[in-house]
């Protein structure tokens, strides 16, 4: 597996491991600069490798700041519970996406709307976001659809803990917590997923072989390789978000 698709938490971390590195390099080859350069050398490096590692630019944006802000925190008496609870708060909100690489992604309301008339409207009808996120898209369809069904999977616990108490109020709602990949999609008649380009190619053998025919398959922003949706609906957003539909 290419070191490119890894996680981007794991790249911005070898990323500024490189960088540092190459400080340690350079002091023990006798180069003596003030605690300010150094700091300034460590995150242009890490740019560097960032970029090298095609991270996005808001965690190349994260990767210049780090160094300045680790300075700014040494010898600061910090207990260390807060590190562990920061930790965990990282874990319970990321950490489903962690090893499956799928950053948490906020659709837009505009996203949301568009996909009332991407869902049919009739009774018995089975809907599924896989990777719902804070259940934004599992809520508002609930609230418009009454007499169709919503599933939420989401692995993240405090995100699912977030959109199981949204959905709460909607019985004809519910968000699971659980991998996506351990989702039977056999009984699904739309399934809709906002992920990353990296899981699109498994997702899509997983759509085809447990979806029936006539069922309906929509992906936000991120396309299915070598597939061409049936329909494109553009979305107000992030640059370049739209709605790809491929109809089973």
């Amino acid at each position: 597996m290419s070191i490119r698709s890894w996680p981007p938490v794991l790249r911005a971390l070898l990323a500024q491991a490189l960088g540092f590195a190459v400080l340690v390099t350079l002091v023990r080859l006798g180069l003596r600069f003030p605690p300010l350069i150094w700091v300034l050398l460590q995150a242009v490096l890490a740019v560097f490798l960032s970029r090298w590692l095609a991270l996005p630019p808001r965690w190349i944006l994260m990767q210049a700041i780090l160094p300045f802000l680790v300075r700014a925190l040494w010898g600061v008496a910090i207990p260390a519970w807060i590190y562990l609870a920061l930790f965990l708060v990282l874990a319970l909100v990321f950490g489903g996406g962690l090893l499956s690489r799928v950053p948490l992604y906020h659709a837009s309301q505009d996203a949301w709307e568009k996909l009332e008339s991407l869902v049919p409207d009739r009774p018995g009808l089975c809907f599924a976001d896989l990777g719902c996120g804070f259940g934004g898209p599992v809520a508002h369809l609930a609230r418009l659809r009454p007499e169709a069904t919503f599933l939420g999977v989401e692995a993240s616990p405090f995100t699912w803990l977030v959109a199981w108490l949204r959905c709460l109020p909607r019985r004809n709602a519910r968000i699971r917590l659980g991998s996506l990949w351990r989702t039977d999609l056999a009984t699904i008649d739309v399934a809709y997923a906002f992920l990353s380009p990296v899981p699109m190619p498994a997702l899509w053998a997983k759509v085809r072989r447990e979806m029936r025919p006539g069922g309906r398959f929509i992906s936000h922003s991120f396309e299915v390789p070598g597939e061409t949706p049936h329909r494109v609906v553009p979305v107000k957003g992030r640059d370049g978000a739209r709605l790809l539909v491929w109809d089973l």
